[in-house]
C-alpha cells in the first residue's frame, strides 16, 4: 500500500469576496462512457454554481439568434466540462450509437440528437458543417478552452465536414442531470467529445472556498491538510484537488489577487534533500493551479524552505507531519 503525505496550505491574503459550494470530483454517471476515451488537458473541469444553455431541439444556426426561442434552455446548478478525444478511426456515427445505448441503459431520456450535415440540428434542415455547431457551443460566452495554443476554443475543433449532438437528461422534480455531448466527427485525427452536464437541486450556498477566505481574512494564515504526496514524491494526488479547488475559486473571484507557494518538509532525509523536496512540491501546486484550474501563471510563483522553519518539533511522527505542509503567502 503506498504511503501519503498530507500538505498543509498557509496563505495570507488582502482582497476578495467568494461564494461557493463544496468542490466535488463526482462526476454524472453520463459521463462513464467515457473511460474508454482520453480526457483531453485540464479536464473535467467542474463549477459548484453556475447557470449555462442547452440546445433541446432544432434552433437557429445564426449567431446573433442564440439562446432566443423555444428550443434554448437556461439551466443551473452544479456545472461539469469534460473534454476527451478518441483513437484515429473511430467514427462519430460509432461514438453516437455506442453512447445512446448506454445512456438508456442508465435511465436517461434522449431529448435530441441530430447531426449537421444531414439539417437535423437546425430550423432551415439545410446541411451545414459542424463549425456551426461549434460556434453556438461558444456562446453566450466561451467554453473552457481545450488548450492554451491556437486551437484553443471548443468551435476550433469543429472545423470538420459534420458535428454530432446529443441532449439527454434523467431524473425529476427539482434533481434533475442535463447532459450535452457534441462529436466533432473527425475520425482521422481522433473524434473529440465535448461534454456538458449539469446536476440540480443543488444550493447555491456559501461554504467552502468563503470559509477559507474568512479564515484568511482574519488570521492571515490557514492550514490545510489535504494536499496530499506520495512519501518523497513531489507528485500531487488526486485526492488533492479539492482543496486545488478552493484556492482557485478564490483567485478566480479576486484577480488582482497574487500567491507564492512555499514549500516545508519535516527533517527526515537531510538538508539539502528536503530543500529540493519542498521546492519541487510547491512547484507542482503552482503547475497545478495554473493549468489544471487555467489561473494565470504570471499571479503564482513558488519557493522551497525545506526543514528550516519547523512549526513543531520534528522528534515525534505528530510533529513531523504538521512539519509536511505547503505556505503560500499574497504577493502586494
Amino acid at each position: 500500500m503506498k504511503r501519503v503525505t498530507a500538505a498543509a496550505l498557509a496563505m495570507i491574503v488582502a482582497s476578495g469576496l467568494l461564494a461557493e459550494t463544496k468542490a466535488s470530483t463526482d462526476l454524472p454517471v453520463a459521463l462513464d462512457f467515457f473511460k474508454i476515451a482520453t480526457p483531453e488537458a485540464n479536464s473535467p473541469r467542474i463549477v459548484d454554481y453556475d447557470e449555462t444553455w442547452f440546445i433541446t431541439g432544432p434552433v437557429s444556426d445564426a449567431i446573433n439568434k442564440a439562446t432566443q426561442g423555444d428550443n434554448w434552455e437556461l439551466v443551473e446548478g452544479k456545472l461539469v466540462y469534460a473534454y476527451y478525444r478518441f483513437q484515429p478511426g473511430v467514427s462519430a456515427l460509432q461514438i453516437q450509437r455506442e453512447y445512446e445505448a448506454s445512456l438508456k441503459e442508465a435511465g436517461y431520456e434522449i431529448g435530441f440528437s441530430c447531426v449537421t450535415d444531414k439539417g437535423t440540428c437546425f430550423l432551415d434542415a439545410k446541411p451545414v458543417s459542424g463549425v456551426y455547431l461549434g460556434l453556438l457551443l461558444d456562446t453566450p460566452r466561451d467554453m473552457p478552452a481545450l488548450d492554451k495554443h491556437t486551437m484553443s476554443y471548443v468551435r476550433n475543433y469543429f472545423n470538420t465536414s459534420s458535428a454530432r449532438y446529443i441532449y439527454a437528461t434523467k431524473g425529476s422534480g427539482e434533481n434533475i442531470t442535463h447532459v450535452a455531448v457534441s462529436l466533432a466527427d473527425s475520425p482521422a485525427k481522433g473524434v473529440v467529445a465535448i461534454t456538458k452536464s449539469i446536476m440540480t437541486g443543488a444550493s447555491a450556498s456559501i461554504t467552502a472556498a468563503s470559509s477559507l477566505r474568512d479564515e484568511l481574512k482574519q488570521n492571515q494564515t490557514v492550514s490545510l491538510d489535504n494536499l496530499l504526496f506520495d512519501v518523497g514524491s513531489d507528485i500531487l494526488l488526486p485526492l488533492s484537488r479539492d482543496q486545488l479547488h478552493e484556492i482557485a475559486m478564490m483567485m478566480r473571484e479576486d484577480p488582482s489577487m497574487k500567491l507564492q507557494i512555499v514549500g516545508h518538509t519535516d527533517s527526515d532525509g537531510g538538508r539539502d534533500y528536503n530543500l529540493d523536496l519542498s521546492k519541487r512540491r510547491a512547484a507542482s501546486v503552482v503547475r497545478a493551479l495554473a493549468e489544471g484550474f487555467d489561473i494565470e501563471s504570471d499571479r503564482l510563483s513558488s519557493a522551497g524552505k525545506g526543514l528550516s522553519e519547523p512549526v513543531a518539533p520534528n522528534s515525534s511522527e505528530s510533529g513531523k507531519a504538521k512539519n509536511r505542509r505547503v505556505a503560500s503567502a499574497h504577493v502586494v
